[in-house]
């Protein structure tokens, strides 16, 4: 998946703001006409990238030998290697792309590092029960510890270098947005604070003024179209976009994320799109169940020395029990009580009453921070696993009375309900913990149609590196939106960059 970045104006950024004059001046063209949108070659090729990953997985282990043993290779040793390298390399590879390390990210470098520690230890794991399965017992221990280091420093270097290459590849692009205010702002909430400088945002074209649209694509490389337009205002800016050779970015409706995998049939003459129900057949029912149960198996195995400390040092540090058990919504509506090590002070919702966790929550323990970072809160949810109520892949419960809300805000929401919750899902791995209940049921809703085994194997290995991002898991976002947003959504007047302010996400 492709994550994008936007270039933003210098106020935004603890400099002062430019004036909107001066900001139009920043964001003239680059390159002629023609050029835009028509690159031969916008990032490096994925087959050079999983080449050059390979390769330095098995120079890290041939370093490793040479450290270990020095110029002369012990052949008892170096033979059980080379019997093994082609399955680590096959192996090393499977690692990679289950992690989504070949999928096209703008977003920073963070990420990938997060991904490149996470395939590095994997690796040295297989390596190590490849060794063992394969009766290779003289290929060291010390070799498969000394060569991880040195493969994450070399793949940290090399896709440190992709990443450059992919950003000088790609260029700065400016974006214009196609839906109103609320929603450009939205958009740009969303992408605020990204590093990298690839994206701006030229202006915002009201869904009133698409006959602009135009002479608004002179000044733009890319369009983004909103979910808000009609399906016919959508299909004409898209045309129009594709028309002169712009990349158009469409944010999808719940309908059209229902529609992604729908079956191409005909009837007589007449192709149409077979929407099937959405449910899992029996056949990965079955798979998905078995694969729950080992995986809580093997969870509360390793874990569970862990959760008996954890529990003791909730317990000393804070008054109170150190479990938390909450009624939530499941499969088909059905309320199950979900287990928690507790994270906040007792009582915490005694005055509040049901309210989402915030940044800086004062309710939350100081010990509670380290496990929300560490999401160690959620093991007793393995439980919760093995006696059905939950899945180790699916959306996340919510709790009744946010079920309720969600589902008057949008009807589409009863579809996630149709699986059981997970402790892991697609909009925890894509998503953050402050995105928003409508982006997030757009990834449940995609999990919901493309279900696969593979997909939920893919998404277990994600969650490592997730896991590794304390921020994500810190509560919702409360980052304010800077005034100097204004001239993005061609506010002219005080009070309608007051209206825009009272519009920014939260």
């Amino acid at each position: 998946m492709c994550r994008n970045i936007l270039m933003l104006p210098p106020g935004c950024l603890g400099v002062p703001c430019l004036s909107e004059e001066e900001n139009k001046a920043r964001i003239a063209p680059v390159g002629s006409e023609a050029d835009r949108g028509q690159k031969a070659l916008e990032c490096v090729p994925r087959f050079v990238v999983a080449a050059g990953d390979v390769a330095l997985v098995l120079i890290g282990f041939y370093l490793a030998f040479l450290v270990r043993f020095g110029a002369e290779l012990p052949p008892d040793n170096w033979r059980p290697f080379l019997h093994l390298a082609p399955w680590l390399a096959g192996g090393a590879l499977l690692v990679f792309m289950g992690l989504g390390l070949y999928d096209r990210r703008l977003d920073g470098f963070a990420p990938t590092m997060r991904g490149l520690l996470t395939a590095v230890v994997l690796i040295g794991l297989g390596a190590a029960v490849a060794s063992y399965w394969s009766r290779e017992f003289a290929f060291p221990r010390s070799v498969i510890l000394i060569g991880g280091c040195i493969q994450l420093i070399l793949l940290v270097g090399w896709r440190r270098l992709i990443w450059r290459l992919d950003i000088r590849l790609h260029g700065r692009r400016g974006l214009l947005i196609v839906g109103d205010d609320g929603e450009a702002l939205s958009f740009w909430g969303k992408l605020w604070g990204m590093p990298g400088g690839l994206f701006w945002i030229v202006g915002v074209l009201p869904p009133e003024q698409t006959d602009q649209l135009e002479e608004r694509l002179a000044e733009a490389d890319a369009v983004v179209v909103m979910p808000s337009l009609s399906a016919e205002v959508r299909r004409q800016v898209a045309a129009a976009s594709l028309e002169r050779g712009r990349e158009v970015y469409l944010v999808p409706s719940d309908f059209e994320v229902m529609v992604n995998s729908a079956r191409v049939s005909q009837i007589d003459d007449l192709p149409v799109l077979q929407l099937e129900r959405f449910q899992l057949s029996w056949s990965q029912a079955v798979a998905k169940r078995l694969m729950d149960v080992s995986a809580a198996l093997a969870g509360l195995t390793v874990g569970l020395p862990v959760l008996i400390c954890l529990v003791f040092l909730i317990a000393v540090t804070s008054p109170g029990s150190p479990f938390y058990v909450q009624e939530r919504v499941g499969r088909h509506g059905r309320v199950f009580w979900l287990y928690k090590l507790r994270t906040m002070v007792a009582d915490a919702e005694e005055d509040t009453g049901p309210v989402l966790a915030a940044v800086g929550d004062p309710r939350v323990t100081g010990l509670g921070r380290f496990l929300r970072a560490a999401r160690l809160d959620e093991l007793p949810q393995l439980f919760n696993v093995l006696k059905g109520d939950m899945s180790i892949v699916g959306p996340r419960p919510e709790r009744a009375e946010f079920v309720q809300q969600f589902e008057a805000e949008n009807a589409a929401y009863q579809y996630r309900q149709l699986v059981k919750p997970g402790l892991t899902g697609l909009a925890q791995v894509q998503g953050r913990y402050d995105t928003s209940a409508a982006d997030k049921l757009r990834f449940d809703l995609y999990y919901v149609r493309n279900y696969s085994l593979l997909m939920d194997l893919q998404i277990m290995l994600q969650t490592i590196p997730v896991v590794l991002t304390p921020s994500a898991a810190l509560g919702q976002n409360g980052r304010p939106v800077p005034k100097s947003v204004a001239f993005l959504t061609n506010s002219r007047t005080e009070s309608e960059q007051a209206l825009g302010e009272k519009r920014a996400p939260n």
